[in-house]
């Protein structure tokens, strides 16, 4: 009898382990986008890489990143190849396939570009039938709010717009005149410039397109509603140990009040 206890309980710790052990997150991760993610040598770094550690940590779960553009890590999280994105903007038409977690950063899309080789802009619907600012660079897939979907409608302003599939490609494409302006997070261009990239101080924030809070983006498709909370959880404890904040203020020099836990399952 004691030898069937000591099986049953041995058997018991081997599947505990193995079940620890298949606890793998696997994240979409594009080829750098400080301050955010950031591939080095040693491997992955940045706010969102650092939140992720301490929340897979918490949970008792292995992170991996998986080289993936935008585009393609949606389409991925909804097949089930992978189980999580950051930079997920909340939206009703989402929420069927994604758990929103967070959120972990507060977006700020700006218009920007070199003020001295660009008409004066005002407003965003100055783009609308006014100012040609020639070929603005945007991510494909990526939201930037409703005032500039209602703005693509316009012949005038789509035919600006250029699309492209990885983050990494837009200071690239800035930088060499193929485009003379482009969408972007304002803690990117600060990176930019408080690391001295090429010619980032010539570059401003011109106008406000979207200011909205965003998630990490959980696959409802891989991820049981058992473990969403367990995250959804670990996530509110971290908040309120302060850790989040920690971590958020090694990379920005802004508050972090207004990430306030709004977690969406």
């Amino acid at each position: 009898m004691r030898k069937r206890v000591l099986f049953a309980l041995a058997a018991m710790v081997l599947l505990c382990s193995a079940s620890i052990q298949a606890c793998v997150l696997r994240m979409a991760a594009e080829t750098d986008f400080p301050p955010h993610l950031i591939l080095r040598e040693q491997g992955w770094q940045g706010q969102s890489v650092e939140l992720l550690q301490l929340l897979a940590k918490e949970v008792g779960c292995e992170l991996v990143f998986v080289n993936s553009p935008w585009l393609r890590s949606l389409a991925q999280l909804k097949s089930g190849e992978l189980d999580l994105v950051s930079h997920l903007s909340y939206s009703d038409a989402r929420k069927a396939d994604f758990a929103f977690i967070g959120p972990h950063h507060i977006e700020s899309i700006w218009l920007i570009g070199d003020p001295s080789k660009l008409p004066k802009i005002e407003q965003l619907n100055d783009l609308s039938d006014k100012v040609d600012l020639g070929r603005i660079a945007k991510l494909n897939g990526a939201y930037y709010g409703e005032e500039f979907e209602l703005l693509e409608q316009k012949p005038f302003f789509a035919r600006q717009l250029v699309s492209i599939s990885s983050i990494q490609d837009k200071l690239a494409l800035l930088e060499a005149g193929r485009v003379n302006a482009i969408l972007e997070d304002q803690s990117v261009l600060h990176y930019w410039q408080t690391h001295q990239y090429k010619n980032a101080k010539n570059y401003q924030a011109l106008v406000l397109v979207y200011q909205s809070p965003v998630y990490f983006g959980f696959s409802k498709t891989t991820l049981s509603k058992a473990m969403l909370i367990k995250l959804q959880k670990a996530w509110q404890k971290l908040f309120e140990q302060g850790d989040i904040e920690k971590t958020v203020k090694r990379y920005q020099s802004t508050t972090t009040d207004v990430l306030t836990p709004s977690t969406k399952l």
